[in-house]
């Protein structure tokens, strides 16, 4: 993994934005095609789709995104629109995964013109669907410091056995993403509450889910799909919560697939 970073980071330039006293970083691919807005989940920064970026970079224009530490929709749904308007962008595929599929529910809420396609992975909708969860319990992380949440959820990774996606996460966790930042997410995710109806129309929307993802269950799958149900629903047989490391071919053909719609 650390090699796929490396080229990466060699082909892409970094670029930052200030918006309201924290910072946005991304990769903009700067390809062709259709814009595409990527937002990972909980775990790791814009890198963790290295696999598409560096796949379908070119056919694609891929903005990956490092949103900062904010639990707050409101707040990371301005950001976005800010960092869409530094870039010019057109109304775009927005892409988010886990935490990063619940909140960009709310930027297409407050902007919806922003929106041509929103793409809802392995997403949930609200707290409660985790709850059950130790690692997602609202008291524990409500009570633990942004340091131990860290350590915490590093030791379970360091323990999993060695795979592409658990030395991706082991590299995020141990020298890419701060305590507060994952902190940040986590709280976002034991408070997260149900996203307002959206001024989005159902054929523009995609909910995507896989069916071993070992954290959403079954029912809350169920319950998000049934929030959309006229949307396009997608599962795909394998990538766990992670598809875009796990599966990333047939993630890779669902985006196109959306973005050249």
């Amino acid at each position: 993994m650390h090699d796929l970073i490396d080229r990466l980071e060699s082909r892409y330039r970094w670029s930052s934005l200030d918006c309201e006293g924290v910072t946005w970083r991304w990769l903009d691919t700067a390809g062709h095609g259709p814009a595409v807005i990527l937002l990972p989940g909980s775990v790791g920064d814009a890198a963790m789709f290295v696999r598409t970026i560096l796949s379908a970079g070119e056919r694609m224009r891929l903005i990956a995104i490092t949103y900062p530490e904010l639990p707050d929709p409101r707040r990371l749904s301005a950001g976005l629109k800010a960092v869409c308007e530094h870039l010019g962008l057109p109304p775009a595929v927005v892409v988010g995964s886990s935490f990063a599929a619940w909140w960009i529910q709310f930027f297409a809420l407050h902007y919806p013109e922003q929106v041509r396609k929103l793409v809802i992975g392995n997403g949930f909708t609200d707290g409660s669907d985790l709850a059950a969860n130790p690692l997602f319990d609202a008291a524990w992380v409500g009570s633990v410091s942004p340091q131990a949440l860290h350590a915490t959820w590093l030791e379970r990774v360091q323990k999993t056995p060695v795979s592409p996606l658990q030395q991706l996460q082991k590299l995020m966790l141990e020298q890419r993403q701060s305590p507060e930042n994952l902190y940040a997410r986590f709280l976002g995710v034991v408070k997260a509450q149900a996203c307002p109806e959206l001024p989005v129309a159902s054929k523009d929307i995609v909910v995507l889910d896989c069916l071993d993802d070992p954290l959403i269950p079954p029912a809350a799958q169920e319950r998000l799909r049934m929030r959309y149900p006229n949307s396009r629903h997608v599962r795909l047989p394998s990538g766990g919560h992670y598809p875009h490391v796990l599966n990333p071919d047939r993630y890779e053909g669902v985006l196109l697939d959306v973005a050249f719609e």
